[in-house]
C-alpha cells in the first residue's frame, strides 16, 4: 500500500520539479501564473497520492 503511495508521490514531485525547472528557464523567470500552476500540481499530487492509498486500503 505504502509502496504505491510513494510511487504516486514520487511521480508528482518529479512533475513539480520539472515544472519549476521549465518555468525558471523562461525569459521572464518564474511568474505568478507559474506559481499558481506549481501549487496546483502540489495539491494534485497530494490528492492523487491519498486516492491511491485509500483505494488500495479499501480493496
Amino acid at each position: 500500500m505504502l509502496k504505491w503511495g510513494a510511487i504516486a508521490f514520487g511521480i508528482g514531485v518529479a512533475l513539480v520539479l520539472l515544472e519549476i525547472y521549465v518555468a525558471s528557464k523562461k525569459k521572464g523567470g518564474i511568474e505568478k501564473a507559474d506559481w499558481k500552476r506549481i501549487w496546483g500540481l502540489v495539491w494534485l499530487t497530494f490528492c492523487v497520492t491519498a486516492g491511491v492509498v485509500a483505494l488500495i486500503w479499501l480493496s
